[in-house]
């Protein structure tokens, strides 16, 4: 294992810090007040450290979903040259553990990867658990893909140039979107996976290894976040809820996945790479 990026510690110091300085609570917390402070925690970490950048656009809409609407946040970039019509475009699914993140956690993300990719990048606000469990964010993320690809023109999204992304639990919901889009001949020319969970049984060695807590997320606490999502009668070797475990890859949309050494995840998108390159599915994989 590398050496710390020092732009990594300095992160890494800088979260432990504020945990730190938080009041210890005078008794045990019931569940929902754990995930009411996990999603506090999930606001505070995503503002550190990223610059604002502003886009030539914000637009947010709702798209219907299974269960009511669906918030989703575009971002259209600063463009170097003018953007056509018809915009390559990004569906992005945010991370949080399934419990928390938003659409406002990741703003400041969103608008940096919209100008560097020069494309609409659509982030979606899925439903969280525990309120609503499984399969409520699948359904929702795949709602959003369907409406985008249908109705691409309302959003000015090029049909034949659409991408899926996401990070963390944001990062399995993409890869399992990608995997539901091939069985229904819906083609992606991308997807994007930012340290994804792809292993709801969080058995890898990276976890035994790292998920001490002390690289942000700690095994026992991701085993709540998979707990109150997934409803006990799910089994956790499901592709559909473990995207890693699919045996079907070949034909999948390209992928683009980015790992970290010292993340207690890596193992998960480390493998998933070299599966999907087994299956002749083009990947540029960077950890």
């Amino acid at each position: 294992m590398n050496k710390l990026d020092p732009q990594v510690k300095a992160l890494l110091n800088q979260f432990h810090a504020n945990a730190s300085r938080q009041s210890v609570p005078q008794r045990v917390l019931s569940a929902g007040e754990k995930i009411a402070a996990q999603r506090q925690m999930f606001t505070a970490f995503f503002a550190l450290g990223m610059p604002y950048e502003s886009v030539a656009r914000v637009h947010d809409i709702d798209l219907p979903g299974p269960a009511g609407d669906i918030p989703v946040r575009l971002y259209v970039p600063m463009a170097r040259t003018p953007l056509p019509k018809s915009a390559p475009t990004l569906l992005y699914y945010h991370g949080g553990g399934f419990v928390g993140g938003d659409l406002d956690t990741h703003d400041t993300l969103l608008r940096a990867l919209a100008n560097r990719a020069q494309c609409i990048v659509a982030s979606v606000g899925y439903r969280l658990a525990p309120e609503y469990p499984y399969p409520a964010a699948h359904d929702d993320a795949w709602s959003a893909l369907t409406w985008v690809a249908d109705q691409a023109s309302e959003i000015g999204a090029d049909p034949a140039r659409l991408a899926v992304g996401g990070d963390s639990a944001g990062g399995l919901l993409a890869a399992w979107v990608a995997q539901r889009a091939k069985e229904h001949h819906l083609a992606l020319r991308l997807q994007v996976l930012h340290y994804p969970n792809l292993d709801a049984t969080t058995s890898s060695a990276s976890w035994r290894e790292l998920g001490t807590g002390a690289y942000i997320v700690s095994h026992a606490r991701m085993q709540e976040w998979y707990d109150a999502y997934l409803p006990e009668r799910i089994a956790r070797t499901e592709p559909k809820v473990s995207p890693l475990v699919a045996t079907d890859l070949a034909g999948l949309a390209p992928a683009l996945i980015v790992t970290a050494d010292h993340d207690p995840l890596h193992n998960e998108g480390d493998e998933y790479a070299t599966r999907l390159k087994a299956a002749n599915v083009p990947v540029d994989h960077t950890c």
